[in-house]
């Protein structure tokens, strides 16, 4: 239509032209622009116009000629009319008077999309700028057909139609409102994939390869059946990847097709052709200096004769996503500047040699390092955190491990911090920024959670952000102190007859270079069931401190704890072992080894792995305290608790296609004797069963939790329960998890899961089968708020009979806040 109008404009001022000078139409003539009268519209001044044409007093225009064409095209150019033409208003000798006939285009009102959600069309707006009052033209209309199109063809939707009524704005002339009707149309799916070509590559392996480009199938639930073009495109270069990993260099896809059928749905046709097989020769190394060719020859880990893959070799020499390649071992020796390409160095029949040129360089250092966005956390608590250290050698897995640091502070947004990196050939330095955003770190806290028609909370106050040395010289900001790490807890948890309180207090950084944490806890727990009663006393400190070998991932970890058992008819019955009334004292030590890479957003980790390592004891006093113990009492026995406790846990976290997570793992724990004739410690056991609700914290116990069955019984567990009458000495658990993120922004993260689950626990070692196990399986969601911490709903059905039972456990509903599985 514009230029439609564009052409008539000019046939009607080259016939203008030539009426005005019948008498020489032929001649070309020269005039000086003198004024300009513009018609039309009202909403730009004439100084403005004539800017816009790129006239000005005294210019010579050239009639006929392009003088006045190209000053039409500037005002289309403007995008601010619908409709320009120009006359001759008047000749006075060598000056030219015109005149310009300006259309305006339209204002846009109101925008309504019908066939859109409220705030997919709010999306749509702000993605477009469609403020009230823009201009509009046929560009913003195509843009709009075209962004709603796309959107839905993207999920299958390939027939979308999207209409445009315009009408005038009730209130306002100037004004036209959009009426866009969306009509989705049918689902348009992939009904069948067809390759042609390939002999030594099946079907199948070729089809695995086109991840976001499946045909129809009723078996597949994570991958639809739509057709996305450039995922499509991305498709094909893996088809072709997968061929050169193979050794087939020279494969190609000789044409391709995505046609429509009778049924309306898609057909894909591929051909390739696959060219002969190549096989590794020699591996040459030229300019290393700092690791032997040998060393080098095992990273890249291909041998002669070897199928010849491209693209493993190229990974495995610069390009591996597990930073295990050649380049990665440069750079994270001081190597910033270092260059490593693989030559073809010559072809021979089928085989392939090559030449892997190494220019090492010199080291690098880190030069300036720099960090912001932390308005309350003081700078001290993200220096230490630091593996970028000014002055230090450079290495690339440092900018990984301080994002992982920062990360596990708490006191950040994981997705948002961003590390800003600059190189400096000349000076070998590497600058680093670090973008950090703040998020609330104190909480009011509230944990429990709810299964078996059981419920345990607590509420508690937890600052995770604390700074002592604040609140002791009266100098902060806002309700409490804040900003040097340390953490504060205070907490009460009562149900069911149960209460504790507790007040804990970690200091983060005692001191030295590496990070060692002091952590110190008391706390009171009573039980009351009928006339029975059991009271605790305990108090704990201890040390924790991150290693730098084998990787700063590990953490070892020790301390001292005591509790104080009183109990009043309170019965503990471990086999031939029953006591009622008396005190206990457990006086013990315990060690961890632990590494945990899991990350980068600890609440939603997508790739590394946890692992944990702890022994428990206590000193073994019938070894040397020269009592018959096979005389003794009951509670002579168990005046002074002798056991020893080994645990050990180990989960793995990956990200599979998309953003799904899977998480696979498990834990043993196992409680052991000094002396036969002293027994297991009636303290200190397993059980397993339902969310975990009181923790370690009531007689010792560690609740191990199983979706789908009930939580243990919080009284030395029942004929319902799956743990046995006093706790279990032994169990183990394994578990399988899917996870899939909804919702990752600050204010709150959602994500979704499925599970699969077993464990069991057993009263005495000899009755240990690791492998008869209760399973469980299920599905749940998590939301995390800064405010409440983590909110959780599984719903799990247990397949197998609790104890005493026939029927299985069957469907369980869980409720968690403040903690996770």
């Amino acid at each position: 239509m514009k230029k439609f109008t564009y052409v008539l404009t000019l046939l009607f001022l080259v016939s203008i032209v030539s009426t005005t000078f019948a008498q020489d139409s032929l001649q070309v003539k020269t005039y000086k622009f003198k004024d300009l009268n513009v018609i039309g519209t009202s909403d730009y001044s004439k100084s403005q116009i004539i800017r816009f044409t790129g006239f000005f007093v005294g210019k010579k225009i050239t009639i006929p000629g392009s003088d006045i064409g190209n000053a039409i095209k500037k005002l289309w150019n403007t995008n601010l009319f619908s409709d320009v033409e120009f006359y001759v208003a008047e000749i006075i000798g060598e000056d030219i008077v015109l005149t310009v006939n300006l259309q305006p285009l339209p204002n846009l009102g109101e925008f309504n999309v019908i066939g859109l959600s409220k705030s997919k069309t709010e999306t749509l707006k702000k993605d477009l700028k469609l403020s009230p009052g823009i201009k509009i033209n046929d560009d913003l209309r195509k843009k709009i057909k075209n962004k709603l199109q796309d959107q839905f063809k993207e999920k299958g939707y390939y027939d979308a139609s999207v209409q445009i009524k315009e009408t005038a704005n009730a209130k306002d002339s100037k004004l036209v409102d959009w009426e866009v009707t969306l009509t989705k149309g049918k689902k348009i799916k992939i009904d069948q994939i067809t390759i042609n070509g390939n002999n030594e590559l099946s079907d199948g392996k070729l089809k695995a390869k086109l991840k976001n480009t499946k045909q129809k199938n009723i078996l597949r639930v994570w991958k639809p059946s739509k057709f996305n073009k450039d995922k499509y495109q991305e498709d094909l270069k893996n088809v072709l990847n997968e061929y050169k990993s193979r050794g087939f260099r020279d494969a190609n896809i000789v044409s391709e097709k995505v046609t429509r059928n009778f049924e309306g749905n898609l057909d894909v046709e591929i051909n390739v052709d696959e060219g002969k097989r190549y096989f590794l020769g020699n591996v040459d190394f030229v300019g290393n200096s700092t690791y032997p060719t040998d060393y080098l020859k095992k990273i890249v880990g291909y041998k002669k004769g070897d199928p010849y893959d491209a693209i493993g070799i190229n990974k495995k020499v610069s390009g591996s996503d597990k930073d295990d390649d050649i380049y990665t071992l440069y750079t994270d020796n001081g190597y910033l500047f270092a260059n490593v390409n693989t030559i073809e160095k010559s072809v021979v029949n089928d085989t392939i040699n090559l030449e892997i040129r190494i220019s090492e360089g010199e080291k690098a250092t880190w030069g300036r390092v720099t960090f912001s966005g932390n308005d309350t956390t003081h700078d001290h608590v993200i220096q230490r955190m630091l593996g970028t250290k000014a002055g230090e050698l450079f290495s690339k897995s440092d900018i990984k491990n301080t994002l992982y640091q920062l990360a596990g502070l708490g006191y950040f947004e994981a997705q948002e911090i961003k590390p800003d990196f600059q190189t400096h050939p000349e000076t070998k330095t590497a600058d680093i920024h670090w973008y950090l955003a703040e998020k609330g770190s104190s909480q009011v806290e509230l944990q429990g959670g709810y299964g078996g028609g059981r419920f345990i909370g607590t509420l508690g106050l937890t600052f995770n952000n604390f700074s002592l040395r604040n609140l002791l010289s009266g100098n902060w900001k806002g309700f409490i102190p804040q900003g040097d790490g340390q953490q504060i807890s205070l907490r009460a948890q009562a149900g069911n007859n149960y209460q504790n309180y507790s007040i804990s207090f970690v200091e983060p950084w005692i001191s030295g270079k590496r990070p060692t944490s002091l952590s110190t806890s008391f706390y009171y727990s009573q039980y009351d069931y009928l006339q029975s009663n059991l009271k605790i006393i305990g108090a704990t400190v201890g040390l924790t401190k991150r290693l730098m070998k084998p990787d700063n991932y590990f953490t070892f970890a020790n301390g001292l704890s005591y509790q104080v058992y009183d109990f009043k008819d309170y019965p503990f019955t471990v086999g031939t072992l029953s006591v009622q009334n008396g005190k206990a004292n457990n006086f013990n030590y315990y060690v961890t080894l632990a590494r945990n890479s899991a990350g980068p957003d600890p609440i939603f980790p997508q790739n590394g792995s946890e692992f944990e390592l702890t022994a428990k004891l206590t000193p073994p006093y019938s070894l040397f305290n020269n009592k018959d113990y096979s005389t003794l009492s009951v509670t002579d026995k168990i005046e002074w608790l002798e056991y020893y406790k080994i645990k050990m846990r180990a989960y793995w976290y990956q990200e599979l296609a998309g953003k799904l997570v899977l998480k696979l793992g498990g834990e043993f724990g196992f409680l052991g004797q000094y002396n036969s004739n002293v027994g297991l410690s009636p303290f200190e056991r397993f059980y397993v069963g339902g969310t975990g609700l009181t923790g370690n914290r009531f007689d010792g116990r560690e609740i191990v939790p199983l979706r789908g069955y009930r939580d243990a019984s919080s009284y030395g567990g029942t004929a319902n329960d799956i743990t046995p009458l006093g706790g279990g000495s032994v169990y183990n658990k394994f578990l399988m998890e899917l996870r899939y993120p909804i919702s990752m922004n600050q204010t709150a993260k959602i994500y979704g899961l499925s599970f699969l689950e077993a464990g069991n626990t057993w009263s005495d070692t000899k009755e240990f089968k690791p492998f008869e196990l209760r399973r469980s399986a299920g599905v749940g969601i998590r939301i995390f708020m800064q405010a409440f911490g983590l909110l959780g709903f599984d719903f799990g059905y247990g397949f197998d009979n609790n104890i005493n039972q026939i029927k299985p456990s069957g469907w369980q509903t869980h409720f968690i806040i403040g903690r996770d599985f």
